[in-house]
């Protein structure tokens, strides 16, 4: 399975120069935990909730942002994506094709594609399982 397959599509950006409390608006109305600063059609920062309370309301989203973001390919399989999550302890990362956002791909949209078993393929669930050879069974000596 890929990242193309599991990313969120619908990516919410924000300018550097938002305020903060813009910000935490658009967390609270999106229902969403991180958001993409873009400066034109880069990405140039990462902002996430946490991140927010680091700052004053009327701050800009550039003072308290993520300047070093990783990124991810669409093509990417879920291991790496959970690789680079886990290594840098973060939440997210944008997932950008030919220096274009084309998605977000989050800690919680991989646990629900694992929880989903989508990662490997299920037994099938009519098949007899073989076990191999035991040996005799031993039975209780009545007392």
């Amino acid at each position: 399975m890929r990242i193309q397959d599991v990313m969120s599509k619908n990516v919410v950006s924000i300018a550097p120069q938002t305020k903060i409390a813009a910000a935490r608006e658009t967390l609270r109305t999106e229902e969403i935990d991180h958001l993409v600063v873009m400066e034109g059609k880069h990405v140039v920062g990462l902002v996430a909730g946490k991140d927010l309370g680091r700052g004053t309301d009327d701050q800009p989203v550039a003072e308290v942002m993520t300047r070093e973001v990783v990124t991810i390919a669409p093509e990417a399989t879920l291991r790496r994506a959970a690789g680079m999550l886990r290594g840098r302890a973060i939440g997210s990362l944008p997932v950008v094709e030919d220096d274009r956002l084309v998605g977000m791909v989050t800690t919680s949209d991989l646990l629900t594609a694992l929880a989903k078993g989508e990662t490997h393929t299920e037994p099938q669930r009519d098949a007899k399982v073989i076990l191999r050879k035991r040996g005799p069974r031993k039975r209780a000596i009545p007392v």
